[in-house]
């Protein structure tokens, strides 16, 4: 049995084209991967969209898009418990995050991003960083 997950209608279509927009720019030039998690009945959807971004533009593959744009839409619709996280690779590797309420997507700071991301959602034990993270406060998307 899958995931029940709630039908975005064309307006969360509409903001989660707006939303994708705003985070990618603010993810600036660089290697990236988006994580979008979407829970439903039964379980958590995921989708991860890696990408670069250059001068010219956006180099990444339009399946992925097409997928993770179809899971945001759902976010969007703030029928669901969502959470997404942005991974910029560099000289170091730089996480930051967000949560939706009501479809919105609220920035969190880099302790929230530090606590949903090194907590084990078990025990509730710590889980060290991979060597050269660092946790960021994530930037302001507005809608």
């Amino acid at each position: 049995m899958g995931i029940l997950l709630h039908i975005p209608s064309d307006r969360d279509n509409d903001r989660a084209l707006d939303i994708f927009d705003r985070v990618t720019e603010k993810a600036g030039k660089g290697t990236h991967s988006l994580t979008l998690g979407v829970t439903g009945i039964g379980g958590t959807a995921v989708v991860m969209f890696p990408f670069v971004q250059e001068d010219e533009g956006m180099a990444a593959s339009l399946t992925q898009l097409n997928k993770f744009c179809e899971l945001l839409a759902i976010a969007a619709s703030g029928a669901h418990p969502s959470g997404l996280v942005m991974r910029t690779v560099g000289e170091t590797e730089t996480v930051c995050g967000w949560r939706f309420t009501d479809g919105d997507p609220l920035p969190l700071n880099r302790a929230e991003a530090f606590n949903a991301y090194c907590t084990d959602p078990t025990n509730g034990e710590i889980i060290p960083p991979h060597p050269g993270t660092e946790y960021a406060d994530a930037p302001v998307i507005h809608i």
